[in-house]
């Protein structure tokens, strides 16, 4: 063989293992779903982007919460594996967006509550902070979740409210969407898309003060109907 054809010949040889690279992700960075991944991914749903102030002293505030309660000093929300589901108490989203962003000390400690997304009624997904902020939504699970609170007052009945929304057309499609986006994006289980009233049992769940949830939003078996739909959307990009 001439030395031109043993070059060709070795060029040929690299390409094709190039190739089998490029389609197993094996070049991909670390954390990057493969393009064949990511052309079955279900895509971010519309959000309406209307932060709540969180500047150095809040983040300075949730450093501080994380490490009486979690063991570790940062405000950084990294590789999420929870979602928890909430709902607002209220009738309408003004208030809740008004009550995150006072920073209002909640159980004597700064920062204070707040959700990284609230769901309206007529399925306006508002994002109040970037995805990478913690925030103050669930006691013992915070530094590995996002919230999802949707708007709804209370009702009588331990289902009322969650029934109400999963009732709702336009705010449980916005809802799930949103949960199968983020479900994806993380890699997030669905056995960690849970309701506040389910947090404590969580795998995930730390809090190093001992404190725990008492809240009754989003019961077990209304969560599974929730997942169900979130299943359903996620087929649909398949």
């Amino acid at each position: 063989m001439s030395r031109l054809a043993t070059i060709l010949a070795a060029a040929a040889c690299a390409l094709a293992v190039f190739a089998v690279t490029l389609g197993t992700g094996v070049g991909a960075p670390a954390g990057e779903p493969t393009a064949a991944a990511r052309a079955t991914d279900v895509p971010k749903p519309r959000t309406d982007w209307d932060p709540i102030p969180y500047g150095k002293g809040r983040k300075r505030q949730m450093a501080n919460y994380s490490q009486r309660h979690y063991g570790d000093r940062t405000w950084r929300l990294r590789n999420p594996k929870v979602i928890v589901l909430h709902y607002t108490a209220t009738a309408t989203y003004g208030p809740v967006h008004n009550a995150f962003a006072a920073n209002t000390p909640s159980l004597g400690e700064k920062p204070g509550v707040c959700s990284q997304f609230v769901v309206d009624k007529d399925g306006t997904i508002h994002q109040l902070t970037r995805l990478e902020v913690r925030c103050r939504h669930t006691i013992g699970l915070n530094q590995t979740s996002i919230g999802i609170e949707m708007v709804q007052e209370g009702r009588s009945g331990k289902h009322g409210a969650d029934r109400a929304i999963l009732g709702r057309k336009k705010q449980i499609r916005a809802a799930t969407k949103l949960t199968a986006w983020l479900k994806q994006r993380y890699r997030i289980g669905m056995r960690n898309v849970i309701g506040h009233s389910m947090a404590n049992d969580s795998r995930y769940f730390k809090d190093l003060e001992g404190w725990r949830n008492d809240h009754v939003d989003w019961l077990r078996g209304d969560v599974r109907k929730y997942r169900k739909i979130v299943a359903k959307v996620i087929r649909k990009h398949r």
